[in-house]
């Protein structure tokens, strides 16, 4: 199989297992293969994504930056304490939004890490934008948490 065929097959086995086998989530049920965790937390994962978009919705800065890990920013060319500073001033219940979201892929990596690509439709009033972005997603402790987010080209 080449590798292009490969990759095609994984992506579309991921996207038939999230599509056709939702609902488990326990973590005590969580073993196997890759395909079988993913499966287990495809749930977790897009609750994470749908409460992520909504940071336009209750604009509640504590429950959005609650979505990323503690231990390091999302993004590579800003620390953490920055990172918050620049979210505090521009996640704001007076700036509305509407965030839409189209799942493109989702696997796990063997470290337990999940990569989710989606392409991400932003609009305010003041400015709008249709980006793909890729989330690399953590467990700390029992909760599921944005570790990297980037812009795809």
């Amino acid at each position: 199989m080449t590798k292009h065929a490969h990759s095609t097959w994984r992506v579309l086995t991921l996207l038939f297992v999230l599509v056709a086998l939702p609902g488990l989530t326990s973590a005590a049920e969580c073993a196997g293969t890759t395909e079988e965790r993913l499966r287990c937390h495809s749930d977790e994962v897009r609750d994470l994504c749908e409460t992520g978009r909504v940071p336009g919705a209750p604009r509640d800065i504590d429950t959005y930056l609650g979505l990323y890990t503690s231990v390091r920013s999302p993004r590579d060319d800003m620390n953490r304490s920055d990172w918050v500073q620049n979210r505090r001033e521009r996640v704001t219940p007076d700036r509305p939004a509407e965030i839409n979201l189209k799942l493109e892929s989702m696997g796990l990596e063997d470290s337990g890490i999940f990569d989710v690509v989606f392409r991400q439709q932003y609009r305010s009033p003041s400015y709008q934008d249709e980006v793909r972005k890729r989330l690399f997603l953590l467990h700390e402790g029992e909760e599921l948490k944005i570790w990297k987010e980037e812009v795809l080209p």
